[in-house]
């Protein structure tokens, strides 16, 4: 009950185009992970609860919040429901585990972050050549 009184903020901004997970734990609804890798709190209460259906990313899991290495940590938040992970420090042996670790972004998630893109104005077009700069710098650590 306390919490649904937290919720109304969020609900406010359920239309946001971009939205960002916490490394809490919400005892309530998931007593044994942080939101960041919680299926529940993220397919129940952000997109049940709160009717969020914008870009959901993690917060920096590099931030010493969560256990794990950072590709378990980046799988984990993927399988819970993130569509995107943020890794800030970006040190390259993680981010080479990352790629080896996560898998290809889903229907869903691709079409959120077009969503998200198109909503700050930048097209479709912007993303293919990002990951084409992304493909070719992971190239060079093979």
């Amino acid at each position: 009950a306390e919490l649904a009184v937290d919720l109304e903020p969020f609900r406010t901004l359920a239309n946001a185009s971009m939205g960002m997970t916490s490394h809490i734990v919400f005892e309530a609804w998931d007593a044994e992970r942080p939101a960041t890798l919680s299926p529940v709190v993220i397919d129940r209460i952000i997109r049940g609860a709160i009717g969020f259906d914008g870009l959901l990313m993690t917060d920096d899991i590099d931030m010493k919040a969560l256990s794990g290495t950072a590709g378990e940590k980046a799988a984990g938040a993927l399988a819970a429901g993130c569509d995107l992970v943020l890794d800030c420090w970006a040190r390259m042996d993680e981010m080479v585990e990352i790629a080896g670790l996560v898998p290809p972004i889903s229907d869903a998630a691709r079409d959120r972050l077009n969503r998200a893109m198109a909503s700050v104005g930048a097209g479709e077009g912007d993303c293919a050549e990002l990951i084409a700069r992304r493909d070719a710098l992971l190239a060079l650590v093979d």
